[in-house]
Protein backbone atom coordinates (compact mmCIF):
# COMPACT_ATOMS: atom_id res chain seq x y z
CA UNK A 1 0.00 0.00 0.00
CA UNK A 2 2.86 2.39 0.80
CA UNK A 3 4.46 1.68 -2.56
CA UNK A 4 1.17 2.11 -4.40
CA UNK A 5 0.56 5.42 -2.63
CA UNK A 6 3.98 6.76 -3.60
CA UNK A 7 3.54 5.61 -7.20
CA UNK A 8 0.03 7.12 -7.34
CA UNK A 9 1.26 10.47 -6.04
CA UNK A 10 4.24 10.58 -8.40
CA UNK A 11 2.40 9.50 -11.56
CA UNK A 12 -0.60 11.75 -10.93
CA UNK A 13 1.59 14.79 -10.22
CA UNK A 14 3.86 14.19 -13.23
CA UNK A 15 0.88 13.74 -15.57
CA UNK A 16 -0.66 16.93 -14.21
CA UNK A 17 2.53 18.87 -14.86
CA UNK A 18 2.83 17.39 -18.37
CA UNK A 19 -0.72 18.44 -19.21
CA UNK A 20 -0.20 21.96 -17.88
CA UNK A 21 3.12 22.28 -19.73
CA UNK A 22 1.52 21.02 -22.95
CA UNK A 23 -1.28 23.57 -22.67
CA UNK A 24 1.12 26.42 -21.81
CA UNK A 25 3.36 25.57 -24.75
CA UNK A 26 0.68 25.05 -27.39
CA UNK A 27 -2.00 27.39 -26.08
CA UNK A 28 -5.53 26.90 -27.37
CA UNK A 29 -8.43 25.72 -25.24
CA UNK A 30 -7.94 25.58 -21.49
CA UNK A 31 -9.38 22.05 -21.36
CA UNK A 32 -5.96 20.39 -21.16
CA UNK A 33 -4.63 22.88 -18.61
CA UNK A 34 -7.69 22.48 -16.39
CA UNK A 35 -7.32 18.70 -16.50
CA UNK A 36 -3.69 19.10 -15.46
CA UNK A 37 -4.75 21.25 -12.51
CA UNK A 38 -7.25 18.54 -11.54
CA UNK A 39 -4.47 15.94 -11.55
CA UNK A 40 -2.29 18.10 -9.31
CA UNK A 41 -5.17 18.61 -6.89
CA UNK A 42 -5.75 14.86 -6.70
CA UNK A 43 -2.06 14.22 -6.04
CA UNK A 44 -2.08 16.84 -3.26
CA UNK A 45 -5.16 15.19 -1.78
CA UNK A 46 -3.44 11.81 -1.79
CA UNK A 47 -0.42 13.32 -0.04
CA UNK A 48 -2.65 14.84 2.65
CA UNK A 49 -4.46 11.52 3.11
CA UNK A 50 -1.12 9.77 3.66
CA UNK A 51 0.09 12.45 6.07
CA UNK A 52 -3.06 11.96 8.15
CA UNK A 53 -1.77 8.50 9.14
CA UNK A 54 0.29 10.24 11.78
CA UNK A 55 -2.83 10.98 13.77
CA UNK A 56 -4.28 13.99 11.93
CA UNK A 57 -7.89 13.03 11.06
CA UNK A 58 -8.77 16.59 10.04
CA UNK A 59 -5.99 16.51 7.46
CA UNK A 60 -7.58 13.36 6.00
CA UNK A 61 -10.93 15.14 5.62
CA UNK A 62 -9.23 18.10 3.93
CA UNK A 63 -7.29 15.75 1.67
CA UNK A 64 -10.47 13.97 0.65
CA UNK A 65 -12.12 17.35 -0.03
CA UNK A 66 -9.18 18.33 -2.26
CA UNK A 67 -9.49 15.05 -4.19
CA UNK A 68 -13.21 15.71 -4.72
CA UNK A 69 -12.30 19.23 -5.87
CA UNK A 70 -9.98 17.65 -8.43
CA UNK A 71 -12.88 15.57 -9.73
CA UNK A 72 -14.98 18.74 -9.91
CA UNK A 73 -12.28 20.51 -11.94
CA UNK A 74 -12.28 17.56 -14.38
CA UNK A 75 -16.04 18.00 -14.78
CA UNK A 76 -15.53 21.73 -15.39
CA UNK A 77 -12.84 20.93 -17.96
CA UNK A 78 -15.25 18.64 -19.84
CA UNK A 79 -17.90 21.34 -19.76
CA UNK A 80 -15.35 23.77 -21.17
CA UNK A 81 -14.49 21.28 -23.90
CA UNK A 82 -18.16 21.02 -24.82
CA UNK A 83 -18.43 24.84 -25.00
CA UNK A 84 -20.96 24.90 -22.16
CA UNK A 85 -20.29 27.66 -19.69
CA UNK A 86 -21.18 27.43 -16.01
CA UNK A 87 -20.24 29.00 -12.70
CA UNK A 88 -16.97 27.86 -11.16
CA UNK A 89 -18.79 27.60 -7.84
CA UNK A 90 -20.22 24.22 -8.87
CA UNK A 91 -16.79 22.59 -8.55
CA UNK A 92 -16.84 23.45 -4.84
CA UNK A 93 -20.24 21.88 -4.15
CA UNK A 94 -18.81 18.39 -3.58
CA UNK A 95 -15.97 19.46 -1.25
CA UNK A 96 -18.33 21.70 0.75
CA UNK A 97 -20.82 18.85 1.18
CA UNK A 98 -18.06 16.61 2.58
CA UNK A 99 -16.70 19.29 4.91
CA UNK A 100 -20.17 20.17 6.21
CA UNK A 101 -21.11 16.51 6.69
CA UNK A 102 -17.86 15.80 8.55
CA UNK A 103 -18.03 19.01 10.57
CA UNK A 104 -21.63 18.49 11.71
CA UNK A 105 -21.12 14.83 12.60
CA UNK A 106 -23.34 13.42 9.84
CA UNK A 107 -20.44 11.17 8.80
CA UNK A 108 -18.50 10.38 11.93
CA UNK A 109 -16.62 7.21 11.03
CA UNK A 110 -13.86 6.69 8.51
CA UNK A 111 -16.01 4.32 6.49
CA UNK A 112 -18.96 6.73 6.36
CA UNK A 113 -16.71 9.52 5.09
CA UNK A 114 -15.12 7.18 2.56
CA UNK A 115 -18.54 6.20 1.23
CA UNK A 116 -19.53 9.87 0.85
CA UNK A 117 -16.23 10.60 -0.92
CA UNK A 118 -16.90 7.74 -3.34
CA UNK A 119 -20.42 8.96 -4.11
CA UNK A 120 -19.37 12.58 -4.70
CA UNK A 121 -16.34 11.61 -6.81
CA UNK A 122 -18.42 9.18 -8.86
CA UNK A 123 -21.05 11.89 -9.41
CA UNK A 124 -18.47 14.33 -10.78
CA UNK A 125 -16.97 11.70 -13.09
CA UNK A 126 -20.38 10.67 -14.36
CA UNK A 127 -21.28 14.34 -14.94
CA UNK A 128 -18.02 14.78 -16.85
CA UNK A 129 -18.86 11.81 -19.08
CA UNK A 130 -22.34 13.27 -19.69
CA UNK A 131 -20.81 16.60 -20.75
CA UNK A 132 -18.63 14.90 -23.35
CA UNK A 133 -21.61 12.90 -24.62
CA UNK A 134 -23.24 16.02 -26.04
CA UNK A 135 -23.12 15.73 -29.83
CA UNK A 136 -21.56 18.80 -31.45
CA UNK A 137 -21.07 17.29 -34.89
CA UNK A 138 -17.35 16.83 -34.28
CA UNK A 139 -15.58 13.73 -35.50
CA UNK A 140 -13.45 13.07 -32.42
CA UNK A 141 -12.92 9.32 -31.91
CA UNK A 142 -11.10 9.89 -28.60
CA UNK A 143 -14.18 11.58 -27.15
CA UNK A 144 -16.00 8.25 -26.87
CA UNK A 145 -13.00 6.58 -25.28
CA UNK A 146 -12.90 9.39 -22.71
CA UNK A 147 -16.61 8.91 -22.01
CA UNK A 148 -16.04 5.18 -21.48
CA UNK A 149 -13.07 5.74 -19.14
CA UNK A 150 -14.95 8.36 -17.12
CA UNK A 151 -17.91 6.01 -16.79
CA UNK A 152 -15.58 3.22 -15.67
CA UNK A 153 -13.95 5.57 -13.17
CA UNK A 154 -17.35 6.46 -11.77
CA UNK A 155 -18.28 2.79 -11.57
CA UNK A 156 -15.00 1.94 -9.86
CA UNK A 157 -15.69 4.44 -7.07
CA UNK A 158 -19.24 3.13 -6.66
CA UNK A 159 -17.83 -0.41 -6.43
CA UNK A 160 -16.06 0.66 -3.24
CA UNK A 161 -19.42 0.98 -1.46
CA UNK A 162 -20.22 -2.75 -1.09
CA UNK A 163 -16.57 -3.44 -0.24
CA UNK A 164 -16.72 -0.88 2.56
CA UNK A 165 -19.88 -2.52 3.89
CA UNK A 166 -18.55 -6.08 3.59
CA UNK A 167 -14.98 -5.39 4.73
CA UNK A 168 -14.94 -2.06 6.58
CA UNK A 169 -11.67 -0.39 7.55
CA UNK A 170 -11.59 -0.30 11.38
CA UNK A 171 -9.48 2.83 11.67
CA UNK A 172 -7.15 5.05 9.68
CA UNK A 173 -3.99 3.22 10.70
CA UNK A 174 -5.27 -0.09 9.34
CA UNK A 175 -6.06 1.17 5.85
CA UNK A 176 -2.62 -0.01 4.71
CA UNK A 177 -3.49 -3.56 5.78
CA UNK A 178 -6.80 -3.67 3.94
CA UNK A 179 -7.18 -6.59 1.52
CA UNK A 180 -9.10 -4.62 -1.10
CA UNK A 181 -8.06 -0.97 -0.76
CA UNK A 182 -4.68 -1.30 -2.60
CA UNK A 183 -6.41 -3.01 -5.52
CA UNK A 184 -9.06 -0.32 -6.06
CA UNK A 185 -6.41 2.40 -5.67
CA UNK A 186 -4.33 0.73 -8.40
CA UNK A 187 -7.34 0.42 -10.73
CA UNK A 188 -8.22 4.08 -10.17
CA UNK A 189 -4.63 5.10 -10.93
CA UNK A 190 -4.63 3.16 -14.19
CA UNK A 191 -7.90 4.79 -15.28
CA UNK A 192 -6.57 8.22 -14.29
CA UNK A 193 -3.41 7.67 -16.35
CA UNK A 194 -5.31 6.46 -19.40
CA UNK A 195 -7.62 9.46 -19.21
CA UNK A 196 -4.66 11.86 -19.20
CA UNK A 197 -3.42 10.45 -22.52
CA UNK A 198 -6.93 10.46 -23.98
CA UNK A 199 -7.33 14.12 -22.99
CA UNK A 200 -4.21 14.97 -24.99
CA UNK A 201 -5.55 12.98 -27.95
CA UNK A 202 -8.91 14.79 -27.79
CA UNK A 203 -7.22 18.18 -27.77
CA UNK A 204 -5.04 17.21 -30.74
CA UNK A 205 -8.00 15.87 -32.73
CA UNK A 206 -9.99 19.05 -32.14
CA UNK A 207 -7.00 21.21 -33.11
CA UNK A 208 -6.55 19.27 -36.33
CA UNK A 209 -10.25 19.53 -37.09
CA UNK A 210 -10.24 23.29 -36.47
CA UNK A 211 -7.22 23.68 -38.73
CA UNK A 212 -9.01 21.73 -41.45
CA UNK A 213 -12.14 23.84 -41.06
CA UNK A 214 -10.05 27.01 -41.28
CA UNK A 215 -8.37 25.70 -44.42
CA UNK A 216 -11.76 25.04 -46.02
CA UNK A 217 -13.52 28.22 -44.91
CA UNK A 218 -13.53 31.65 -46.52
CA UNK A 219 -12.35 34.01 -43.80
CA UNK A 220 -14.50 36.95 -44.92
CA UNK A 221 -17.91 35.37 -45.45
CA UNK A 222 -17.60 32.22 -43.34
CA UNK A 223 -18.76 30.13 -46.31
CA UNK A 224 -16.87 27.11 -47.64
CA UNK A 225 -14.02 28.23 -49.90
CA UNK A 226 -13.22 27.02 -53.41
CA UNK A 227 -11.30 23.97 -52.19
CA UNK A 228 -14.11 22.90 -49.84
CA UNK A 229 -16.72 23.42 -52.53
CA UNK A 230 -14.98 21.15 -54.99
CA UNK A 231 -14.43 18.52 -52.28
CA UNK A 232 -18.20 18.57 -51.78
CA UNK A 233 -18.67 18.37 -55.54
CA UNK A 234 -16.56 15.21 -55.70
CA UNK A 235 -18.46 13.65 -52.79
CA UNK A 236 -21.82 14.46 -54.39
CA UNK A 237 -20.62 13.13 -57.74
CA UNK A 238 -19.55 9.84 -56.17
CA UNK A 239 -23.04 9.36 -54.77
CA UNK A 240 -24.75 10.30 -58.06
CA UNK A 241 -22.29 8.75 -60.50
CA UNK A 242 -24.66 5.95 -61.46
CA UNK A 243 -27.21 8.51 -62.63
CA UNK A 244 -30.94 8.73 -62.12
CA UNK A 245 -30.85 11.41 -59.41
CA UNK A 246 -30.51 15.04 -60.47
CA UNK A 247 -27.82 17.44 -59.34
CA UNK A 248 -27.98 21.18 -59.93
CA UNK A 249 -25.21 23.77 -59.84
CA UNK A 250 -25.58 27.53 -59.52
CA UNK A 251 -22.83 30.01 -60.38
CA UNK A 252 -23.59 33.40 -58.84
CA UNK A 253 -21.67 36.58 -59.62
CA UNK A 254 -22.28 40.01 -58.10
CA UNK A 255 -22.99 42.60 -60.77
CA UNK A 256 -20.67 45.59 -61.23
CA UNK A 257 -18.79 44.70 -58.05
CA UNK A 258 -15.66 46.54 -59.16
CA UNK A 259 -17.72 49.70 -59.50
CA UNK A 260 -19.04 49.15 -55.98
CA UNK A 261 -15.50 48.93 -54.63
CA UNK A 262 -14.38 51.97 -56.61
CA UNK A 263 -17.40 54.04 -55.53
CA UNK A 264 -17.73 53.06 -51.88
CA UNK A 265 -14.38 51.53 -50.96
CA UNK A 266 -13.26 47.96 -50.32
CA UNK A 267 -14.62 48.02 -46.76
CA UNK A 268 -18.17 48.42 -47.99
CA UNK A 269 -17.47 45.94 -50.77
CA UNK A 270 -16.61 43.39 -48.10
CA UNK A 271 -19.90 44.17 -46.35
CA UNK A 272 -21.78 43.54 -49.61
CA UNK A 273 -20.08 40.15 -49.91
CA UNK A 274 -21.13 39.31 -46.34
CA UNK A 275 -24.70 40.37 -47.06
CA UNK A 276 -24.79 38.11 -50.10
CA UNK A 277 -23.34 35.17 -48.16
CA UNK A 278 -26.02 35.50 -45.46
CA UNK A 279 -28.75 35.95 -48.07
CA UNK A 280 -27.67 32.88 -50.05
CA UNK A 281 -27.48 30.68 -46.94
CA UNK A 282 -30.86 31.87 -45.75
CA UNK A 283 -32.64 31.28 -49.06
CA UNK A 284 -31.15 27.91 -49.97
CA UNK A 285 -32.21 24.67 -48.30
CA UNK A 286 -30.18 23.01 -45.55
CA UNK A 287 -28.80 20.25 -47.78
CA UNK A 288 -27.67 22.78 -50.41
CA UNK A 289 -24.01 23.80 -50.24
CA UNK A 290 -23.05 27.37 -51.12
CA UNK A 291 -19.45 28.60 -51.15
CA UNK A 292 -17.22 31.38 -52.41
CA UNK A 293 -15.17 30.60 -55.51
CA UNK A 294 -13.21 33.81 -55.22
CA UNK A 295 -13.67 37.55 -55.53
CA UNK A 296 -17.35 38.29 -56.09
CA UNK A 297 -18.12 34.84 -57.55
CA UNK A 298 -19.97 32.16 -55.60
CA UNK A 299 -21.32 28.70 -56.38
CA UNK A 300 -23.97 26.42 -54.93
CA UNK A 301 -24.43 22.67 -55.28
CA UNK A 302 -27.99 21.41 -54.97
CA UNK A 303 -28.06 17.59 -54.66
CA UNK A 304 -31.31 15.94 -55.68
CA UNK A 305 -32.80 19.18 -57.05
CA UNK A 306 -34.61 19.21 -60.40
CA UNK A 307 -34.13 21.96 -62.98
CA UNK A 308 -37.34 23.85 -62.17
CA UNK A 309 -36.59 23.85 -58.44
CA UNK A 310 -32.99 24.95 -59.09
CA UNK A 311 -34.12 27.90 -61.22
CA UNK A 312 -36.68 28.79 -58.55
CA UNK A 313 -33.99 28.69 -55.85
CA UNK A 314 -31.67 30.87 -57.92
CA UNK A 315 -34.46 33.36 -58.54
CA UNK A 316 -35.28 33.39 -54.83
CA UNK A 317 -31.67 34.25 -53.98
CA UNK A 318 -31.55 36.91 -56.70
CA UNK A 319 -34.71 38.66 -55.48
CA UNK A 320 -33.71 38.45 -51.81
CA UNK A 321 -30.25 39.89 -52.46
CA UNK A 322 -31.69 42.70 -54.54
CA UNK A 323 -33.78 43.68 -51.51
CA UNK A 324 -31.17 43.14 -48.79
CA UNK A 325 -28.37 44.91 -50.71
CA UNK A 326 -30.42 47.89 -51.79
CA UNK A 327 -28.96 49.73 -48.80
CA UNK A 328 -25.78 48.64 -47.03
CA UNK A 329 -24.55 50.54 -44.00
CA UNK A 330 -27.05 53.27 -44.82
CA UNK A 331 -25.74 53.76 -48.38
CA UNK A 332 -27.86 53.19 -51.49
CA UNK A 333 -25.62 50.52 -53.01
CA UNK A 334 -28.29 48.73 -55.04
CA UNK A 335 -26.15 45.61 -55.52
CA UNK A 336 -27.55 42.77 -57.63
CA UNK A 337 -26.47 39.29 -58.67
CA UNK A 338 -26.59 37.26 -61.87
CA UNK A 339 -26.99 33.49 -61.72
CA UNK A 340 -26.23 30.66 -64.11
CA UNK A 341 -28.00 27.33 -63.55
CA UNK A 342 -27.29 23.83 -64.85
CA UNK A 343 -28.90 20.48 -63.98
CA UNK A 344 -28.21 16.88 -64.98
CA UNK A 345 -28.68 13.30 -63.80
CA UNK A 346 -25.56 11.94 -65.49
CA UNK A 347 -22.55 13.55 -63.82
CA UNK A 348 -18.80 13.18 -64.08
CA UNK A 349 -16.38 12.53 -61.24
CA UNK A 350 -16.28 16.14 -59.99
CA UNK A 351 -19.32 17.85 -61.57
CA UNK A 352 -16.91 19.77 -63.81
CA UNK A 353 -19.27 19.68 -66.81
CA UNK A 354 -22.11 21.02 -64.68
CA UNK A 355 -19.88 23.84 -63.41
CA UNK A 356 -18.83 24.72 -66.98
CA UNK A 357 -22.43 24.73 -68.16
CA UNK A 358 -23.58 26.84 -65.20
CA UNK A 359 -20.70 29.23 -65.91
CA UNK A 360 -21.83 29.51 -69.54
CA UNK A 361 -25.37 30.20 -68.35
CA UNK A 362 -24.01 32.90 -66.04
CA UNK A 363 -22.30 34.52 -69.02
CA UNK A 364 -25.61 34.55 -70.84
CA UNK A 365 -27.28 36.22 -67.85
CA UNK A 366 -24.52 38.84 -67.77
CA UNK A 367 -24.74 39.55 -71.50
CA UNK A 368 -28.52 39.72 -71.30
CA UNK A 369 -28.44 42.64 -68.90
CA UNK A 370 -27.45 41.23 -65.46
CA UNK A 371 -29.62 40.83 -62.35
CA UNK A 372 -31.28 37.72 -63.75
CA UNK A 373 -31.13 33.93 -63.88
CA UNK A 374 -30.18 31.91 -66.95
CA UNK A 375 -30.47 28.15 -67.37
CA UNK A 376 -28.68 25.79 -69.76
CA UNK A 377 -30.02 22.27 -69.88
CA UNK A 378 -27.43 20.46 -72.01
CA UNK A 379 -23.87 20.68 -73.24
CA UNK A 380 -25.23 21.31 -76.75
CA UNK A 381 -26.80 24.51 -75.49
CA UNK A 382 -23.41 25.50 -74.07
CA UNK A 383 -21.83 25.00 -77.51
CA UNK A 384 -24.49 27.16 -79.16
CA UNK A 385 -24.01 29.84 -76.53
CA UNK A 386 -20.24 29.74 -77.10
CA UNK A 387 -20.75 30.10 -80.87
CA UNK A 388 -22.94 33.13 -80.33
CA UNK A 389 -20.29 34.65 -78.08
CA UNK A 390 -17.54 33.92 -80.62
CA UNK A 391 -19.60 35.76 -83.27
CA UNK A 392 -19.83 38.71 -80.86
CA UNK A 393 -23.60 38.53 -80.78
CA UNK A 394 -25.02 41.62 -79.07
CA UNK A 395 -26.68 41.19 -75.66
CA UNK A 396 -30.07 41.90 -77.20
CA UNK A 397 -29.67 39.08 -79.71
CA UNK A 398 -27.86 36.49 -77.62
CA UNK A 399 -30.80 34.82 -75.93
CA UNK A 400 -33.03 34.77 -79.04
CA UNK A 401 -30.18 33.21 -81.02
CA UNK A 402 -29.71 30.41 -78.49
CA UNK A 403 -33.41 30.00 -78.01
CA UNK A 404 -33.86 29.57 -81.76
CA UNK A 405 -31.25 26.85 -81.79
CA UNK A 406 -32.76 25.04 -78.78
CA UNK A 407 -36.10 26.61 -77.92
CA UNK A 408 -36.91 23.93 -75.33
CA UNK A 409 -33.46 23.87 -73.71
CA UNK A 410 -32.77 27.46 -72.67
CA UNK A 411 -34.74 29.37 -70.10
CA UNK A 412 -34.02 32.76 -68.61
CA UNK A 413 -35.72 34.36 -65.68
Amino acid sequence: MSTISIVAIAITAVLGLVLIFNWARQGGASFVGMWGVAMLLISVGIVMANVSRGGFPHVLVLGQAVMILGAGVKWRACREFSHRDSSLLYIFVGPVILLLAAGTGLVETLNDRLMLVCVLTAAYNFAAAAELAYDHGEQLPSRWLAILLLALTSASFLSWLPLIVIKPIPELGTVFYSSWFPIVILITLLLRTALAFVVLAMAKERQEQEQRVDALTDSLTGLPNRRALFEVAEAVAQRRIIGGTPVSVLILDLDHFKDTNDSYGHGLGDEVLKVFAMTAEKNLKVNNIVGRLGGEEFAAILPGVEADAAVEAAERVRRAFSRSAAFVNGLAVGATVSVGVATDTEVDADLSNLFRRADAALYIAKRAGRNQVAFLESDEDMVVAAQCTALRTSPSRLRPAVATARPDRLRSA
